[in-house]
């Protein structure tokens, strides 16, 4: 996993009263006994008002007042450039609404501003169209030395800041000569910079999990054998409801109701064998699920919702 440039306060024992705390902003707070559940869910309340503010914090204080993306091209065309600060904060403004699911803003709009903080710490104030590859060469050297986040981390963020610069052509706040210059930059190879590596995330080993499971609650237990033969995210694991299944063969077919990818307008279909645990029925789902596809349109299209029913509103998870 990548090292945040600014990661979250850690939970921690006070070893003279062995109480567990948290520092935020400056502040100890007391959570409760070490170790014990109260602390935990304290913890996780004071992480969440963390994230909440961290969110709403602007990417680096300007030194102008924050400006729109319509008086940017407005200035520009009277001459006057727009500088990386502007740019950053309108970026991150444009990222915040673009990358959001369900209302909430996603992590990928929080690994942005972590790029754009390292970007303005150094080059605050300079003209944007004066950027170019050797001071995006300088800034990816910055997160080697002062952030040291991985080799492919940083790949991934030195690219996004180049897309930055793209939209900033796009939306004519800087000549695409900026853009151009900076996609010359080629990757972080391994073993050929200053860079850390990280492992694979592997898989839990089958006995591992063959050993958990009898100290599991039943339900939890069987989520876990299901996510295992069939591969689901935990998120969909949780959110299955029977009514969401079409029951009408040996292999049920999920289709949940939104998925990680849905975004590039693809359809994320489950299938669930006969050895996967099986939801029951809900008395409360008042929903009907039909064969899928439905036997009267051998030609559906693509784009149509692979399971027929009016959404109810239970959302109970048996299992």
């Amino acid at each position: 996993m990548p090292k945040l440039l600014s990661r979250p306060p850690k939970y921690r024992l006070h070893k003279s009263t062995g109480q567990a705390v948290v520092s935020v902003h400056g502040r100890v707070i007391q959570l409760g006994p070490f170790g014990s559940a109260k602390s935990h869910a304290r913890y996780q309340e004071e992480i969440a008002n963390w994230r909440s503010a961290r969110q709403k914090r602007c990417v680096e204080e300007a030194a102008e007042p924050e400006v729109s993306l319509k008086e940017l091209q407005a200035r520009r065309l009277r001459g006057y450039p727009v500088t990386i600060d502007e740019l950053a904060l309108a970026y991150l403004d444009f990222a915040r609404g673009y990358y959001k699911k369900n209302g909430r803003v996603t992590r990928e709009a929080e690994i942005i501003g972590d790029a754009l903080r390292v970007l303005v710490r150094h080059h605050s104030g300079e003209a944007a169209d004066e950027f170019g590859p050797v001071k995006l060469k300088e800034v990816r050297e910055r997160m080697i030395d002062e952030v040291d986040w991985c080799r492919k981390h940083i790949n991934k963020q030195v690219s996004r800041l180049t897309r930055m610069f793209k939209w900033a052509v796009s939306n004519e706040l800087i000549g695409p000569t900026v853009y151009q210059a900076l996609t010359t930059v080629p990757g972080l190879k391994r073993g050929r910079s200053e860079a850390r590596e990280t492992g694979p995330v592997l898989p839990v080993d089958d006995a591992v999990v063959a050993q958990t499971l009898p100290h599991l609650p039943r339900i939890v237990a069987d989520m876990v054998r299901l996510q295992r033969l069939t591969g689901m995210r935990p998120g969909e694991v949780c959110s299955l409801r029977p009514c969401d299944l079409d029951q009408s063969a040996d292999v049920w077919v999920y289709e949940p109701g939104e998925h990680k990818m849905e975004h590039h307008d693809t359809r994320r279909l489950v299938m669930i064998g006969p050895k996967a645990p099986r939801p029951k029925s809900c008395s409360r789902c008042t929903s009907t699920v039909t064969r899928w596809p439905p036997a009267s349109s051998a030609t559906k299209p693509s784009g149509s919702p692979g399971v027929a029913a009016t959404k109810p509103t239970c959302r109970s998870t048996a299992t």
